[in-house]
């Protein structure tokens, strides 16, 4: 009977400090805002940063587009998530070429793949924008409408900004498309080297489409004015 309860003991152990628990470490202890709570902390949760591995705890920009992603039923909270990782791919070094989204051979391929990964991270950033300002763009003024010309005018302000946040990423995006066109090789980048030549040859034009967003933005706030000017 002991034998036995001592078998039921180690297993119930077993379970309770299982790898996932063990590996459950915490990266917070190295700021030293709190000496109360370092006092207390144990020896096996000072992990050095330099355990992070990329892979884990995104480094490099090629990282941090990894973790982009649009879901079939999105929100403004899931864009503007999206934005954020990718405002921080811009700003983050590139890996290692061997390690790089496609295969690179040359110094010149390696020019044209920064390039493009940086007209590809913008285009995704302008295109973020647009969906937000879309949810507050109301397509249509009804007569109806001048009940709530307040608040829609309100709306479309705000989508008429969040147009504007976006153009200056379609014309950096632009900008990296004709540096990335300067080099005569096509990299094995899909779709992405497609969007390139289509830009260069002016066939995508989102500042046209933004600008017409913009401009219809600006007449439905005048059409709402007039209505609650008319209503008073």
């Amino acid at each position: 009977m002991k034998i036995k309860n001592l078998i039921m003991l180690l297993l119930l152990t077993t379970t309770l400090i299982s790898p996932a628990h063990a590996e459950d470490y915490q990266y917070d202890y190295f700021s030293g805002d709190d000496p109360e709570r370092e006092k207390y902390v144990p020896f096996s949760d000072y992990i050095p940063k330099v355990r992070k591995h990329y892979f884990t705890v995104p480094h490099y920009l090629e990282d941090y587009y990894l973790l982009y992603g649009m879901p079939q039923h999105y929100n403004e909270n899931s864009l503007r998530k999206n934005i954020g990782m990718l405002k921080t791919a811009l700003d983050s070094k590139f890996r290692h070429p061997i390690n790089a989204l496609c295969r690179i051979e040359s110094e010149n391929e390696y020019y044209k793949y920064r390039n493009i990964m940086f007209m590809h991270l913008n285009l995704l950033i302008m295109r973020n924008y647009m969906k937000i300002a879309v949810r507050y763009d109301k397509r249509t003024i009804r007569f109806y409408d001048a009940e709530y010309a307040e608040d829609l005018e309100k709306s479309l302000a705000i989508a008429e900004e969040l147009y504007s946040e976006a153009l200056p990423y379609w014309r950096e995006a632009q900008r990296y498309a004709r540096r990335a066109s300067e080099i005569k090789i096509t990299l094995d980048m899909g779709t992405i080297e497609s969007t390139r030549f289509s830009i260069i040859t002016g066939e995508l034009n989102y500042e046209r489409i933004i600008n017409g967003h913009i401009a219809k933005t600006v007449r439905k706030r005048q059409q709402l004015a007039e209505m609650a000017a008319a209503a008073n």
